[in-house]
Formats: C-alpha cells, structure tokens, sequence
C-alpha cells in the first residue's frame, strides 16, 4: 500500500494543476435581480428580493449570497418575505403559495397551503408577525404558521378574503374586500368557527374608502386606503394620518411606521411626528436601527440611507445590483462564440396573445452579463421594440459583431456592434404588415442563416412570405404559394444541404410543413408542402401544431408537434415531386413490462436541440426536458422540478455549447445551464485532460476525459494493461465513474486512458489518479 501511494503523490506532484470542477454534470442557475422589490432585515443581514429571487447582503463584510431552488430553496418566483425577529428566521412565500422557513442558512419547506385542496383560493395578500407567529392572509382566510415549531398551526376558513391581519388586546382584526369591511374576534374564541368572527365598525371612516391593510402600530390600529391615505381612530372618530393619492402600502418597520407612496415615503415616529423621503422610488423599506434603512429602489437595487435631520437623508453606500440577466424570460437562446444571446418577447403556441416583453437582447460571456436595453432603441432609431420572437448572430467581414432580432410586429432590428443601427420594416424594406394594416403588424417570426451568410425570414400575413437580406445588404423575396396570407408562419430550419423547412403553428386549418429546396437563387426557387401525415407504422399523424425543427447529426430532421416528436430519416424526399408518400417516424420505446409505446405521446413540444453526441435535447410544455439517447432507444435524461433545479416544467427555449457541452435551458420561470457529456470533437489528441484530477470521494466519483476526437473508443487501464472500463465518446468527451465494468468502484491508484478512432492506432492520451 506504501509503495502505491508513493506513487500517486510523485504523479500528482509531477502533473500540471487542474483545479477540480464541482459544476462537472452540475447545473447553474442565472437569475435576474434586476428590479428589487422587497427588503427586510436581521441583526446582521439584509434579504432582498428581486424580481422573485432572494439574496442577502452581510452588513458587516459586505458579502452576498444568493439563493435560490437546488441551492437552498425549494421553490422559484418569492412572493413575499418577512423577517421575524422573536425566532431569528424569514419567512419566505413563494407565487404558488408554497412555503419556506429560512434560519441561519437553513430552509424548512411547509408545503401545506401549496398542496391542500380544502381551501377554496389560496392566493397570499399579506403577512403579519406576531409573536414566534406569522399571520398569512389569503383570498378564503387566514393561515397560522408557528415560525418556531416551523409548521401550520390553524387555517381559518372564512370563505372570504382577508387582505390583511393586525392583533389588538387580544383580538384579532382582520381586513376584507366584504362589505363588512373589518372582521374581528377575540383570540380566546374558537377561529376555526366563522360565527365568532363579527363587522367591526370604523366609526367616521369615510363612506366611500375601503380598507386595504391594517397594521398595529404604538399599540393603535391604522387602516391604508390605497390612493386616498392613511387613517386611525382617536377620540371616537377617524383621523388621517398621512394624505396621498398616490398611497400604496403601509408598514411597521422597526420603531416606524412607513407609508409609502409612489415617489415619497413618510416615517412615522408617532402620529405627530415624522420624516418625509422625497423623489424616491421606492418599492419596500426595512429598518433595524434607528435612523438607518434599508431601501428597495426598483431597477436602482439596493441602498441604504441614514436620517442626517428632519426629513434629511444621504446614501450610505452606492446602490448594490446583482449581476445577471436583464429578465427571467429567455424566450429564445444562440450560443456563438461562446457567449449566450437571449432575448425575451414570444407569444404563445395555442393562443393568440403575444407575451407582451420590451425588447432587450441579454449577452452573456462566461464572466459578465451585458444588456441591450430597449431604450437604447427608441432613442437612436424612435421605436420601442417588443415581442422579439428570434435572434441570430454572426460577423461582418470587418469582424463586428451582427444581431438581428425579429419581432411579432415590429419587423426586424438589428445591432451591430451592440448598437442599434436600423429598424426594417416595410417603410425601408420589402417586408409587409400583416393584412397591410398601418401600425405595429410588421409580423416576422423565424430567423436563419444560410451558407452564404444570407438572412432568411418569414413575414405572416403578407402577400410573399419570405424575405432575404443577402450579404450584400441586397432585399429578395419569395412568393410560396403555401405560405403567403398564412396567421403564423413560425420558424426556419436551414438543413445541411441548404434546404429551407418552415412550420406553421397555427391556426389549425393552415398547420403544415413547407420545404423550400435549395436553389441557386434567391429570387426564386421550388417548395413542396405536406399537411396530413402517416407514420412509419402506417398511422395518420395529424397534429394540430408543428412549434419547431432540428437536424440531427445522421441528417435526419426532427419536428416538434402538439402530439410529441417526429423526424424525416429521408428529408430530402420533401424537396421531391413525390414528397406526398413522405412517412414520419414516432420514437417507440420499450416499458418496463415490455410493451413498446410512443415517446412523447400527446405532449407538447417546444423546442428540440441535437448535442455533439447526437443526442436530442427535447423541450416540452409543461413536463420539462428529455435527452434521446444517439440511437433513440433509450431516454438518458428526465430533468424536471421535482427531481432537478430546473425552474420551471415549461420550457421555452435551449440551446448547446458546443465545445463545453454545456447546455442552457430557458424556462417561463428564468434560466439553468447543465453541464452536458457531450462535447465538439478536436482534430486530434493533442490537448486531452481529464478533471478533477486527482478523483477525490469529494468529487462523487465522476472524472471527465475530454478534448478528444469524435467518437473515440476509450479504454481506461490500470498501470499493468489490464482493461478496467470501456466506452465511446459523446463527440470529444466522456465520463468515468471510477468503476469497472461490474459497476465496483476502483481502488486507489494510477489509470490510463487509451483513445482511439476506427483509423487510428491506440495511444495513451492521459492518466488519472483516484484517490478513495
């Protein structure tokens, strides 16, 4: 044993550095905190939630830490957060009602108001703390959470919805958007009993306001009006406290009662005295002690202030913004030069709604993310985009730097350099509003390169559907009798052999495929349609939306369909006169009983990558992504909610690196990255390693070979030659679980890794050593 370890130490000491990569099949996140809406604080901590995505800031070291689901987290889109002070723990409440319980660190998922069914809305409105209690307020009632014991403590049923809650000498007062205004019952009352719940009366509060929140504050109860003011009882009567039409919300922070309204916020020591911060925007406010706060200032970020007099303030710090995406809608995704383009816009695949999303273009390169926003458009080029519905990118001959985003109604915008520099549309370029109407119906949907480096696009409603900005700058268009006037011509998939397929989505009546065969010119040039398929078994496959293409490395073409995944093992026959005999194949998969069934069956799919495997990245709405292994036999992945950090089972978008493997997935709910096996082959072997190197127990036995060629045979051996494990290369990367082929974990040593193509010799290409 001493003469095995005397040789790994010389081997790692004689090998170069490679830091061990723990995202190694590992998956990231990339959240936007772009826009801060919510603040509260501990002793030593600020929470901060921005757009729908927690982080905490350390006020002593500066430190920031952000959370999120699959790191700490058990859920996406934070709706509300409260900080108890009794307990030393945040509540957290997620858009789906779901609940956690954050404590040094630590998070306790109650998931009972997101599972239960004996509530007839759950919609969360407000949080009250009392106590080691926390009060939620939701559209039927109210729900108790001990924030100590860490779990659900009543449910008040009222059958009404309670807006807000406060606790005075021993009774519980409760708002409502009821008639009655105000509930109250003593807390020595059976709550679960909606009979001891009674109207309590205001006297002198206006006739024609409503409650909207009660808070206690100094032992008094005080009531908001949204967009009227701030009142409390005094001497028989209502009395305002604070007058502002603009008035939103209320809060007790600290020893203050803040009032806040859309530009200014008023801090009530009593109901005499207070300080007025003016020409703010600020969305939530949070103080632990005296005269210092900590302010949520919307897409300024995070700032703290302290109180220098009466109504006088100044900035402690500059504001903090997290970097990261722009939004949590990476609608659509281009990775390029390894960096990743996203932008957000889309509209839906079964409705006629559009998403309604300003146009921005996100870049992200690894270390930053940059932003296009969309006033840089409208003031360089006066029009506000939005609904982008595609991007491509590529290089001029100059080497700069060309994005062009499409628009469901604003033509197509284009930015060199990361510059606005034009907006087409049918004022400068042939493209055509939808039915000629005047406005924002310029329609272009899909986008595509081809060989020639020629911008391909298809414009819905139009007299000829397609257009073409060659290289040279020069408009062509093309009259295709199966697209032209059609609702929703959606994308273009440009084949390796240059062929064009484009899918319309919707409506039913006009779903079908159109290939456009490689020609010559762009002026003209042969398209064949096909609508009513068979499958391969001789079943019809009619679906009633066709949402998006792919080709694989065998050069098959894959279509995605409301009734799951199909491909063309002979596309080409769809450029030929007898395309009508074209059959698609359905992926046929074995159960565990044995008995063959369709993949995908009836499920929608919304968007299908290959990987330099030849595996397919399959997106769906709303049962999240499969991996089909190369031979389609088998599924090598399921990545879902429930069983990864993925964000959301509705999956917009995805697109491969092809030389990391990692691949990006966007989600209605944000952004992931998974760390995928397969990678772009080299040309040789003259730059393979394998990390982390040494394999340590820390790193979960998994060690990664890569920068070989494709499909390479690899063999790992112990130092005397015999084989310990086998296996083929998914492009120029594979992975070893350091075990044998039995599947028994090796002992610590030193190993080769052999590597081979079908016309090559064997060589050593690298060694590993694993370390139990």
């Amino acid at each position: 044993m001493r003469n095995i370890l005397t040789i790994i130490l010389l081997f790692i000491l004689s090998f170069p550095a490679l830091a061990a990569d723990d995202n190694t099949l590992g998956w990231k996140t990339y959240l936007s905190y772009n826009n801060t809406d919510y603040v509260e604080e501990s002793a030593d901590q600020v929470f901060v939630v921005a757009e729908g995505a927690l982080y905490t800031y350390g006020k002593e070291d500066n430190s920031i830490k952000q959370y999120y689901k699959g790191n700490g987290l058990n859920d996406t889109d934070i709706q509300f957060i409260s900080y108890n002070k009794q307990t030393k723990s945040l509540l957290i409440i997620y858009q789906n009602c779901n609940i956690d319980i954050w404590e040094e660190g630590s998070v306790k998922n109650i998931p009972y108001l997101y599972t239960t069914t004996s509530l007839r809305d759950k919609a969360v409105n407000s949080v009250m703390i009392y106590n080691e209690y926390a009060y939620i307020s939701i559209k039927s009632g109210i729900v108790v959470v001990n924030m100590e014991k860490k779990e659900i403590t009543d449910t008040y049923n009222l059958s009404m919805n309670i807006t807000s809650c406060a606790i005075l000498n021993n009774h519980i007062y409760a708002s409502t958007t009821e008639s009655s205004g105000i509930l109250y019952a003593s807390l020595k009352d059976n709550l679960l009993d909606k009979s001891n719940w009674k109207p309590y009366t205001i006297l002198g509060f206006p006739a024609d306001n409503s409650v909207d929140k009660v808070v206690l504050f100094k032992n008094q109860l005080f009531y908001l009006a949204k967009n009227k003011g701030v009142y409390y009882e005094s001497n028989g009567t209502t009395v305002p406290l604070a007058s502002n039409n603009s008035m939103n919300n209320i809060k007790v922070t600290g020893e203050k009662l803040a009032c806040i309204a859309a530009s200014q916020i008023y801090l009530f020591t009593d109901t005499k005295a207070f300080d007025q911060i003016n020409n703010l925007p600020i969305k939530d406010i949070s103080t632990y002690q005296t005269d210092k706060y900590w302010i949520a200032e919307g897409n300024k970020g995070l700032r703290s202030i302290k109180r220098t007099g009466t109504n006088q303030f100044e900035a402690v710090n500059e504001a903090i913004v997290l970097d990261g995406p722009y939004t949590n809608s990476p609608y659509d995704i281009q990775i390029k030069n390894d960096k990743v383009y996203l932008i957000p816009g889309g509209k839906s695949l079964t409705g006629d709604n559009h998403f309604d999303k300003a146009g921005s273009v996100m870049i992200y390169d690894y270390d930053k993310w940059t932003v296009l926003e969309p006033s840089a458009v409208q003031n360089k080029l006066n029009v506000w985009p939005k609904d982008y519905t595609s991007i491509v990118v590529t290089t001029n001959d100059a080497g700069e730097e060309i994005i062009y985003t499409s628009s469901f109604g604003y033509g197509v915008v284009q930015y060199i350099d990361r510059e606005p520099t034009m907006v087409y549309n049918r004022a400068n370029s042939p493209l055509e509003n939808a039915n000629d109407n005047p406005g924002f119906y310029c329609r272009v949907d899909g986008l595509a390169l081809d060989k020639d480096e020629n911008l391909w696009m298809t414009n819905s409603e139009v007299n000829k559907a397609i257009k073409i900005l060659d290289k040279d700058g020069k408009w062509h268009s093309l009259s295709v009798e199966s697209l032209n006037g059609k609702y929703t011509i959606n994308d273009i998939l440009i084949t390796s052999n240059n062929d064009k397929w484009i899918n319309i989505s919707r409506p039913t009546s006009q779903v079908r495929l159109t290939v456009i065969a490689n020609s010559n010119s762009l002026d003209e040039a042969a398209s064949y349609k096909f609508e009513n398929l068979t499958d391969t078994d001789g079943n019809d496959f009619s679906p009633s939306n066709y949402t998006c293409m792919a080709e694989d490395k065998d050069g098959y073409v894959w279509v995605g369909t409301n009734k799951g995944a199909i491909y063309f093992t002979n596309p080409k026959l769809a450029t030929s006169e007898n395309n009508q005999s074209m059959r698609c194949t359905r992926v046929k998969l074995i159960n565990e009983e044995g008995t063959p069934y369709y993949f995908l069956d009836n499920v929608m799919i919304t968007t299908i990558k290959v990987d330099n495997g030849n595996r397919k990245w399959i997106g769906t709405d709303g049962n999240g992504v499969y991996v089909l292994s190369e031979d389609n036999q088998e599924v090598v992945h399921q990545f879902n909610t429930s069983n990864s950090p993925l964000l959301s089972d509705n999956i917009y978008s995805i697109d491969i690196n092809g030389k990391t493997g990692e691949v990006f997935i966007g989600t209605d709910k944000g952004l992931n990255s998974y760390k995928g096996e397969a990678t772009e082959g080299r040309s040789d072997y003259s730059d393979v390693y394998a990390y982390p190197n040494p394999v340590r127990p820390e790193h979960r036995d998994k060690v990664t070979i890569t920068g070989l060629m494709d499909n390479s045979i690899v063999k790992i051996t112990d130092l005397n030659g015999n084989l310990i494990y086998q296996t083929k290369s998914l492009g120029g990367q594979v992975i070893w679980n350091c075990r044998n082929a039995k599947g028994v974990r090796v002992a610590s040593g030193i190993y080769l890794v052999l590597s081979a193509t079908e016309d090559s010799k064997e060589s050593v290409v690298t060694k590993i050593a694993v370390i139990k």
